[in-house]
């Protein structure tokens, strides 16, 4: 039996992580809906809240390294951009009209 491929491999363990990142989402979105719900929180408060909480993320990574290029720059954009699909998937759950139950 031959070993598989470089290629192979690294295709296997880029399915891997993303398996596990997906998993670490759905949890996160899990307990933030609870959350939100244990509240009684409405698609508007998630909404004011989240909106905080991406303002709080783009100060630190300003503070953190000015100016928009280097490696900082495509992490604070990854940041965001998972911010924001957790935050349509807390919504999403939250149900169209708002309601927390």
């Amino acid at each position: 039996m031959t070993a598989p491929a470089p290629w192979e491999a690294r295709r296997s363990r880029v399915a891997a992580l993303v398996a596990v990142r997906d998993a670490a989402l759905e949890e996160t979105v899990t307990a933030w809906t609870r959350f939100a719900r244990g509240q009684g929180w409405s698609r508007a408060d998630v909404e004011g809240f989240w909106e905080g909480l991406t303002e709080d993320v783009v100060r630190r990574y300003a503070r953190a390294a000015p100016g928009p290029a280097g490696p900082v720059a495509d992490v604070r954009r990854d940041a965001l951009a998972t911010m924001a699909a957790l935050r349509a998937r807390i919504l999403d759950r939250l149900g169209p009209r708002g309601d927390p139950a």
